[in-house]
């Protein structure tokens, strides 16, 4: 699939996000190894999903599910933010997958769902990326305060400081001598 880089405008700071485009066609089969392996190296290195499929397309939506239980294989930390958005929603007419199977699915994967159409509404488009940074954002933020509190070394105690004094006179009494 295609990689874009972008810079995005995210709460005030302009953030580098790299989108890995993975091919439509992927269908996620326990025995196609060369085909998970290949789609185990793009899922490997990102933070976030959207999982996309077609309102016009119903095995495109069928492949959602197997799609999330691999992601959460290669991320088993339920905490990474997974997106399921049904496409070409201003294509009604050939409309396949109806909108509450989709957020039934959500549902049970514990995504959000969202249904959108990238030829008629590009702010729809940005909204979802923007929510998705949003939640990518949150989730590091989260993780570094975790990292943090458990690399702070805790200080040691003061001693008191007559027990100072008197080992302090004890060294200078014991060099008179």
């Amino acid at each position: 699939g295609n990689l874009y880089s972008r810079l995005v405008h995210l709460e005030g700071d302009h953030v580098a996000v790299q989108i890995q485009d993975t091919p439509g066609c992927i269908q996620v089969q326990e025995d196609c190894v060369q085909v998970l392996d290949s789609l185990s190296r793009c899922v490997k290195w990102a933070e976030g999903f959207l999982l996309v499929y077609s309102i016009t397309d119903y095995s495109s939506y069928q492949s959602v599910r197997p799609l999330h239980q691999h992601v959460r294989k290669v991320h088993p930390d339920a905490r990474t933010p997974i997106i399921i958005v049904g496409n070409k929603a201003d294509l009604l007419h050939a409309r396949q997958v109806q909108a509450k199977e989709g957020l039934q699915l959500a549902n049970e994967l514990g995504s959000l769902f969202l249904e959108i159409s990238t030829s008629d509404d590009s702010q729809g488009v940005c909204d979802v990326f923007q929510y998705l940074c949003k939640e990518v954002s949150k989730l590091q933020h989260a993780s570094s305060m975790d990292r943090r509190r458990s690399s702070i070394i805790p200080r040691p105690k003061s001693p008191n400081m007559q027990d100072l004094k008197r080992r302090f006179k004890q060294a200078l009494s014991s060099k008179v001598k």
